[in-house]
């Protein structure tokens, strides 16, 4: 059984909504009363916290991503799969861009007189909101890369006219 590039570059776009579930369910599991009984464990603590902000996060990320998932869906129909491949790439700096101005509407609606400390919020919120974007986005298209090769490896999807 075999798949076409395109499709399977596609399909890795839904991987953030599936792990925003699986963070979701986690958190949720461990934020209930069982989650008290567990001893204190530092890979366990960091892997609670790591998607406990990705889940919370959803609130700044869901809909620029959304946005974003969708014009790339749109736009790699019918364009090569190495194109698609290095757009795919950059698509973190383009959720950055897309959650800045999310975080610039946001801060000044309703519309008001900027002011200094206005400015100092604004630029702290635009880095806390966009480094976790970077490291979580290339997160992912860093796995999105390994999967894909291994996808070509075994023989998943094959690019046709492409020598191995």
């Amino acid at each position: 059984m075999t798949t076409k590039p395109q499709n399977l570059l596609r399909s890795f776009l839904l991987v953030p909504y599936l792990v925003w579930g699986i963070s979701l369910l986690f958190a949720y599991l461990v934020s209930g009363p069982a989650g008290n009984l567990y001893t204190s464990n530092a890979f366990f603590d960091a892997l609670t916290g790591v998607t406990s902000f990705y889940a919370i996060g959803i609130v700044l990320w869901g809909i620029p991503y959304t946005i974003l998932a969708l014009g790339l869906l749109l736009w790699s129909i019918r364009k090569p799969v190495p194109i698609i491949f290095k757009v795919f790439v950059l698509s973190p700096l383009l959720l950055s861009i897309l959650m800045v101005i999310e975080i610039v509407l946001i801060s000044f609606w309703p519309v008001q007189v900027p002011t200094a400390e206005n400015a100092l919020d604004l630029l702290k919120s635009i880095l806390v909101v966009t480094i976790p974007t970077l490291v979580y986005g290339y997160g992912f298209v860093g796995a999105g890369s390994v999967l894909y090769k291994v996808a070509r490896r075994i023989n998943f999807i094959s690019i046709e006219g492409e020598a191995k």
